[in-house]
């Protein structure tokens, strides 16, 4: 029963942060779940999005969960995580949506790879609220190098039912950014 309890400890610790593998070495022994190449379908699920260092250094998760809004058009929660970046930096958080043009939910990320139909001269990242008015989304970390953000997104353009591939991005400087924070490429179907 002990041997039970220590299982079940351990994968409710462990849940979001690391995923058993088809093939175990043990029966508690984890293994860190690898982050999707950046410009591939990263998982189903909308979720434990990984944010990865492309440039620099850090790590975190984003979820996004659309919710039912009252006039048809999308809404999402959308909760960012950062940790083991660098302290005490402040971090616009961007995405790169592939809504109204062909090939938007195929589980590539052209926008957020410049690549056709989202080449220049459209940005390939916007960040929030964009094109919504309002002051830019930020993330301070602490001087542990953690920190978090949550956004409440509406767009009237987007109907429900429409599926759209979206990569997030977390960058210290619009320009030139020398921390660059990344997930894969996954898909969000409005509600």
């Amino acid at each position: 029963m002990s041997r039970f309890f220590a299982l079940a400890l351990g994968v409710v610790l462990s849940a979001g942060a690391v995923a058993c593998s088809s093939a175990p070495d043990g029966p508690t022994a984890p293994t860190a779940t690898a982050a999707a190449p950046l410009g591939s379908l990263a998982s189903g699920s909308t979720h434990g999005q990984q944010l990865t260092a492309v440039v620099g250094t850090g790590s975190g998760i984003v979820n996004v969960t659309p919710t039912s809004a009252v006039d048809g058009s999308f809404s999402a929660q959308i909760n960012v995580n950062v940790h083991g970046a660098p302290p005490n930096t402040t971090f616009f958080v961007q995405r790169a949506p592939e809504i109204g043009r062909a090939n938007g939910a195929d589980g590539v990320c052209q926008r957020a790879a410049g690549d056709a139909p989202w080449g220049p001269p459209a940005p390939n990242f916007v960040t929030f609220p964009m094109p919504a008015a309002g002051p830019l989304v930020t993330l301070q970390t602490s001087e542990g190098g953690a920190g978090s953000v949550h956004i409440n997104f509406e767009a009237a353009t987007i109907l429900d039912g429409t599926e759209f591939d979206v990569m997030f991005r977390l960058v210290d400087d619009l320009t030139s950014p020398t921390n660059d924070l990344r997930t894969g490429c996954f898909t969000v179907t409005v509600k």
